[in-house]
């Protein structure tokens, strides 16, 4: 159906018109698409596919409500349904996608109204609004917080346009002028001046709007009750984006007692300095309690007044900085490095610009500290600087967070890379052992034989190498159950004592706790081997090593769900590696070992098996101060840990079930689909072959085979989409899954019941897997 409308399309436009506009909707950032009235997608734009994180294949011609998830569709259901009847609809609403977490979007349904006035569809556009909300609340609140503070303040403020319309007053100005809030632009701010105050004021006023620079008055102004009292306003210019003059916002206080005469004015002195001292006894409370260090400075640098909020980086002797040079004080001292940059900034500083600064304290002995600094003018009356505010924010956590997040990433990225090279190097080698399979099989020479033999031993170990790269990638399948970790490690203390020999003293503290977790426990012991092996190989002289159990509970973690976890820590005193390198060693391929002693897929192999695993690995590493790798596995609840059931290989031979069977092999790699066949063949069975998806189906229908041989990933149709299209027409439909991944749940999903054999894989495997299914066990 997606077709016909897609070719009807070209048919009306012309199809070099046609593609240009598909071209153009793709180029477009919004998702779109158009729908039929039988609400099945007719067209998509790559940002939709992009934003459903399904491909085009997976959405053209199919109805809304099979592609999005259920409870998505029924809120837009109606939506839809008023759409297709002619009215356009407009839909906000928050959405949880799957990896970018909850989004704002806004979708529009536009019916499209033919020449006859019937809706044949539907355009569906989408829009990701989430910054834009997160900027209009950021907006509201800090308007919001503006408010509360000047209402609060002791103050009188305004805001006014360039024709005098006041945009804001405070309650304070209110209060004194005596209106309401919707009157607030009724009155004439010069009717309230004092008669022998008036003239002067208009003409300051007058001349200080044209300078367009900050500007004073003092006056009488009469109060709401009849009282005269003397303000003193500052009134400063504002500035458009353009930096066009668009109106003026101002302060007033109350400064009637100091024009009251002198006795009254010492008597308000000697109160208000009483109040001034525990005033500042209060400031100096809430000074020392902010988190980030305050201080202030003359315009030339000098040190004024600091808080005492204690930092891992800064200087004890904080308190000896006062009446130095800020890049003198003991601190900054120790940090030579950045006088100039200090320096500079507060210079710029104290012509009236601030200035932000990203510095990093790295000296010997001491942690490094990333820290987020500013330098901040602090103006007065007059409009010149008279201080400077230093703030310095420790931001170290920050960015060791930020690092990790980036390094998670990168190996998910890898994952998904490596994961496709073992899939397609998977395909390569099945066609080699099968190859040298048939050839060992039929080699009547022989020296040929003996060829065959070792060059399939060799093909082998190349498919032990794609393992280990599908477990780093995390698509390798594991036999995932409850363990017990500690005795797990307990037991592996005979062979742990032979691969490290006499000369590395071991020591093994497990956690008495019975636990389970989630782990495989044949890949886990090859992990702590791996990982052993790598602690031997740093020690060549010798040393210690350490295993250590623990539970810990995980609530704040960018790899990790919020949970309880085991622990397993083995630790080094070897010779450890930079952060330069600790950064790479899960990448697989990287290795510091000689040519030929190492793959470099040992360690990426441990990192795959732990987050697989639901966990994950983390690494921390000092040159001359040995390595530890955590790994961390979650734990079970209610769960009872016991041996892996295990799935033995069936190497004795058997008498061939079924013989003269139908099987059907699909698979897109035709030496794949023919060394499948042959060995079929070879076996006594009748095979037909099908090269995609539509001609297995025709096969199929024609065939009615007693099993399908069925590859997994292929272009068109996958396996997943023809199997439930066979099990559709034939629920009890035998079907053999192979793939170079082990996708072990999207195959139950797809085809319950079904087998899987993964590639690379011998003749012997594949009649073993053929028997098994078609006799049922």
């Amino acid at each position: 159906m997606a077709n016909g409308g897609a070719d009807g399309a070209m048919n009306a436009l012309g199809g070099s018109a046609f593609r240009r506009i598909l071209g153009i909707a793709d180029a477009l950032p919004m998702p779109l698409a158009l729908i039929d009235q039988n609400q099945r997608y007719l067209f998509c734009n790559q940002a939709l596919a992009d934003f459903l994180e399904k491909p085009r294949s997976m959405i053209l011609g199919r109805r809304i409500g099979e592609v999005l998830d259920p409870a998505a569709y029924e809120i837009r259901k109606p939506l839809i349904a008023a759409a297709l009847a002619g009215e356009k609809q407009w839909f906000a609403s928050e959405y949880d996608h799957p990896s970018r977490g909850t989004l704002a979007i806004q979708t529009q349904y536009l019916p499209q109204i033919e020449v006859d006035g019937t809706v044949s569809g539907i355009v569906i556009l989408v829009s990701d609004v989430t910054e834009q909300r997160v900027a209009e609340r950021s907006i509201r609140e800090s308007e919001a917080r503006f408010r509360r503070i000047a209402n609060n303040a002791p103050v009188i403020m305004w805001v006014t346009r360039l024709d005098g319309h006041r945009e804001f007053v405070n309650d304070a100005y209110l209060n004194f002028v005596g209106i309401s809030r919707e009157r607030v632009n009724d009155h004439e701010w010069r009717d309230f001046i004092h008669p022998d105050d008036f003239d002067e004021v208009v003409r300051q006023s007058v001349a200080g709007e044209a300078s367009r620079q900050p500007f004073a008055l003092e006056a009488r102004y009469q109060r709401a009750d009849g009282v005269y009292r003397w303000l003193r306003s500052v009134s400063s210019p504002r500035f458009g984006p353009d930096g066009e003059l668009v109106g003026f916002i101002g302060a007033a206080f109350d400064i009637t007692l100091a024009k009251e005469g002198e006795l009254e004015l010492r008597r308000q002195v000697d109160e208000r300095t009483a109040e001034v001292r525990e005033s500042e006894a209060r400031l100096r409370a809430i000074f020392d309690s902010v988190r980030e260090v305050v201080v202030l400075l003359e315009p030339d640098g000098t040190v004024l007044q600091l808080n005492r909020t204690q930092a891992s980086w800064r200087d004890k002797r904080a308190d000896e900085a006062i009446g130095k040079k800020l890049w003198e004080a003991p601190t900054l001292a120790a940090y030579p490095e950045h006088k100039e940059a200090v320096s500079g900034a507060i210079t710029v500083a104290a012509r009236g610009t601030p200035v932000t600064h990203d510095i990093i304290l790295e000296r010997p002995g001491a942690a490094t500290a990333y820290l987020d600094v500013s330098f901040r003018p602090v103006f007065g009356r007059d409009g010149s600087v008279m201080y400077i505010l230093f703030e310095a924010r420790d931001v170290t956590e920050l960015k060791a967070a930020q690092e990790q997040l980036r390094q998670s990433q990168k190996m998910e990225a890898l994952g998904q890379l490596t994961g496709g090279i073992a899939h397609d190097f998977n395909n390569l080698l099945t066609v080699v052992v099968g190859g040298l399979d048939l050839i060992v099989r039929r080699a009547e020479d022989p020296k040929l034989e003996r060829y065959a033999r070792n060059a399939l031993e060799a093909a082998e170990r190349g498919a032990r190498l794609t393992a280990q790269l599908l477990a780093f990638s995390r698509v390798q399948r594991l036999e995932v159950r409850p363990t017990l970790v500690g005795p797990l490690i307990a037991n592996m203390r005979p062979l742990l004592r032979n691969v490290l020999g006499p000369g590395i003293e071991k020591k093994i503290e497990l956690d008495d706790a019975a636990i389970p977790v989630l782990a495989d426990p044949t890949q886990l012991e090859l992990a702590v081997l791996n990982l052993a092996i790598n602690a031997r190989d740093a020690m060549p002289e010798g040393g210690h090593l350490s295993i250590t159990t623990s539970a810990i509970a995980i609530s704040d973690d960018h790899e990790l769900e919020p949970g309880d976890y085991i622990e397993l820590s083995i630790a080094d005193t070897g010779s450890g590696m930079p952060p330069d390198v600790a950064a790479r060693a899960f990448e697989p391929f990287f290795t510091t070992k000689d040519v030929g002693k190492g793959t470099g897929l040992g360690l990426s192999m441990v990192y795959g098996v732990a987050r697989q695993s639901g966990g994950t690995a983390r690494i921390e590493s000092q040159p001359g101060e040995g390595t530890t790798v955590r790994l961390y596995f979650r734990r079970v609840d209610g769960a009872e840990a016991g041996p892996a059931a295990g799935i033995a290989a069936e190497e004795a031979e058997a008498d061939v079930l079924e013989q003269g069977a139908r099987v059907l092999v699909v698979d897109d790699d035709p030496d794949v689909r023919g060394f499948v066949v042959a060995s079929l063949e070879d076996l006594g069975y009748q095979v037909t072959e099908a090269a995609d998806g539509e001609t297995a189906l025709k096969e199929f229908r024609r065939e009615a085979p007693d099993l399908v041989v069925l590859d997994y990933i292929m272009p068109g149709m996958s396996g997943a989409d023809v199997a439930r299209a066979m099990r559709g027409e034939r629920p009890e439909q035998a079907i053999l899954f192979v793939s170079g991944y082990s996708e072990t749940d999207a195959i139950r999903h797809a085809a319950p019941g079904a087998t899987l054999l993964p590639k690379p894989f011998r003749s012997e495997a594949l009649a073993a897997s053929v028997r098994k299914v078609l006799s049922g066990d």
